[in-house]
């Protein structure tokens, strides 16, 4: 069975179908146009039609009622806040400068290794996601390997750097 359309709905498409006519923003008609169709079929087929749940249009009704055209706008958000504090962040900051561990030993910073000294040294979980998004935000880049290629003899490549650093020691020496 169908909810029971209250009484407040009937003055409440009124006011919508001649709000409907000023609006320019198509999202705001489209929430509209929805409250004005609950007066005439049930919230249920409403939702189904616009591709929403009930409670949704039961809302939107609520907020238009409560605040106008502007209860219809989306609401800004705000954004989490960081887990890490400003210190811990300069800190991090700072190994990955140095290329040093919290311990002081010489490292290659991956995102995982660094997701993991935040776990260990601040008691903090962070995503490898986030902590590239914040290296980003900071102007940052992890130092990555040159690459090798799949056909790439490894030994041939030895011995030319073997070759060649001879070369450059005996062309220095009068």
């Amino acid at each position: 069975m169908a909810r029971r359309k209250p009484a407040f709905l009937d003055e409440l498409a009124e006011r919508a179908q001649a709000d409907l006519k000023t609006v320019d923003r198509q999202r705001a008609a489209f929430k509209l146009n929805a409250i004005m169709a609950v007066t005439r079929h049930t919230a249920e087929k409403v939702a189904d039609v616009m591709g929403t749940a009930p409670q949704t249009i039961w809302r939107w009704a609520k907020a238009y009622r409560e605040e106008g055209l502007s209860g219809l706008q989306p609401k800004p958000k705000r954004p989490k806040p960081s887990k890490l504090s400003e210190e811990q962040k300069a800190q991090a900051l700072k190994w990955l400068d140095e290329s040093k561990t919290p311990g002081g030993r010489h490292a290659h910073w991956t995102l995982e290794k660094l997701r993991q000294a935040f776990v260990d040294e601040f008691k903090v979980e962070l995503g490898t996601t986030t902590i590239w998004t914040w290296l980003c935000k900071e102007g940052r880049k992890l130092k990555v390997p040159r690459p090798k290629h799949y056909k790439a003899d490894g030994a041939a490549q030895e011995e030319f750097k073997k070759k060649r650093r001879r070369s450059r020691k005996t062309a220095r020496t009068p």
